[in-house]
């Protein structure tokens, strides 16, 4: 417990939320440990509240900074569990929340169909333009009324979708739309955000190992109207640093006899959690991503593969540009690790050093990348190239944590199954341009290569001057030393 505890922290401390919904929470006395143990490390949640009356063991709570005004349990016919509403004082404006954690689709979609009628009931029941939140695991994707085609089964309701349907994130065949929620205030329409980040990153579970979005915030116009709490558009965002994956999985708490037997001590949560930025002034439509915060935290580049990808807010320092191509580049800090910049790379300059405001991380096929980049300041110049480069002979180029560096010079044979060099060491060879692939068991020497990850380790060639051709006779046949 205590171990488990301690990892459920270390993610909510590193999301620092102001308020946090919960589900699968078993009892208030559960409630009262996590809210001790993160005030224990330094994260203080003042007000606690949880849906306690049904003895299910899998509850909705609420943990917030903020006061709670009043809490209701919201009682679902036929439901196991209920519902959670919460009316926080937001200096002085309320802001109802309501926690939600609807049937899993062990079942079929008319016990969804149960929950999203109470909640709808408990929303319509709110005085007109009231700021209020829909949020939780509604176990539904956002476009669930096009995935359910992908399991009939589920559809004993002739199409007629919970989250879509009577929360009315749908008007006719489209979802809802910011503005359109705007133009129809007053119509009881929702706004689910997922639609705010790429059609790749809609996703926070994993269901029979398909991406699924099940955990979601909804909005009512009320947010959008420029009293009281408004939504800081386009700041909506899952929350997934690298420790909470264990290669392309979710690191699920682990237990044995597939999840009924003993607990191991090991991992998070097989969902990630969503987040979303609000404020106590206006409105105001942004084109691109927003920063929840003005802070930017000084890191490491070796930090950034432990981060959260997407929207960030991460000041680098002493970043040399070890190499340009095109719009991308990759940049490395002295004594320390390399990150590729992907279409970023305008502004940067080879060989020099710069302090660089990142503004939005992305995992590409398990690489991580920089996409987004708020500001550089060049700050000095490299003056001996080599060192930032990997040259150690017999070095494993393949090695997960040289992702992202450029490789000296290194000699050997291209085979069709990649390049071999050093003492029977091996690495997949990518060609950007078909014409520079040479044939198979030709001696090459390659030079500021880049290691990049698609799936797994590879040297991705680019430029015809990386790589060169061997001659049969040439002295570098005998030696595969690489430098």
């Amino acid at each position: 417990l205590d171990i488990k505890l301690d990892n459920l922290c270390r993610v909510i401390i590193d999301l620092s939320p102001d308020v946090l919904g919960l589900q699968e929470v078993e009892s208030e006395k559960a409630l009262k440990k996590l809210q001790d143990s993160l005030r224990r490390l330094g994260e203080n949640f003042p007000y606690a509240v949880i849906a306690a009356k049904k003895p299910a063991t899998v509850k909705c709570a609420l943990l917030s900074k903020y006061p709670v005004i009043r809490s209701t349990e919201i009682p679902v016919p036929g439901g196991s569990r209920s519902l959670l509403r919460a009316d926080l004082d937001v200096s002085g404006n309320r802001l109802i929340v309501f926690v939600n954690h609807w049937k899993s689709k062990n079942g079929p979609e008319s016990r969804r169909i149960a929950y999203a009628r109470a909640l709808a009931a408990a929303a319509d029941e709110l005085p007109e333009k009231s700021d209020y939140i829909l949020m939780g695991d509604f176990n539904s994707n956002y476009d669930e009324f096009l995935t359910i085609r992908d399991r009939p089964v589920l559809d004993d309701t002739r199409g007629v979708i919970g989250i879509n349907h009577v929360l009315k994130t749908l008007s006719g065949d489209e979802l809802v739309g910011e503005k359109e929620l705007v133009k129809k205030a007053g119509q009881n329409f929702h706004y689910n955000l997922w639609l705010e980040v790429c059609k790749e990153r809609r996703w926070s579970a994993l269901f029979f190992g398909r991406p699924a979005s099940p955990d979601a915030i909804l909005l009512p116009a009320a947010l959008y109207d420029g009293k009281g709490v408004s939504y800081l558009d386009n700041s909506f965002d899952k929350f997934d640093p690298g420790y909470v994956f264990d290669g392309h999985r979710l690191l699920r708490w682990q237990r044995t006899e597939r999840g009924k037997g003993r607990h191991l001590g090991i991992g998070f949560s097989d969902h990630l959690p969503v987040y979303a930025c609000f404020t106590e002034g206006p409105f105001d439509f942004r084109d691109n991503r927003a920063i929840c915060s003005d802070k930017y935290e000084d890191v490491s580049i070796a930090d950034l593969y432990n981060s959260k990808t997407g929207a960030v807010n991460l000041e680098l320092k002493h970043c040399a540009v070890i190499y340009r191509h095109g719009d991308n580049a990759v940049i490395k800090q002295k004594n320390g690790r390399a990150v590729y910049v992907y279409k970023e790379g305008q502004a940067l300059k080879e060989g020099c050093v710069y302090d660089i405001t990142v503004s939005r991380l992305k995992c590409y096929y398990g690489n991580l990348e920089i996409t987004g980049i708020e500001s550089t300041e060049k700050t000095g110049e490299v003056k001996k190239p080599g060192r930032y480069y990997i040259g150690s002979p017999n070095i494993d180029l393949s090695a997960r944590e040289l992702e992202n560096e450029v490789i000296g010079k290194y000699c050997g044979t291209y085979k069709k199954d990649g390049f071999y060099y050093g003492k029977g060491r091996q690495i997949r060879l990518y060609f950007k341009i078909k014409s520079l692939e040479p044939e198979p068991n030709t001696r090459i020497c390659l030079k500021h290569v880049r290691i990049g990850y698609h799936k797994s380790p590879e040297l991705v060639i680019e430029k015809p001057e990386q790589i060169k051709l061997i001659e049969l006779n040439s002295a570098d046949l005998l030696s595969d030393r690489g430098l």
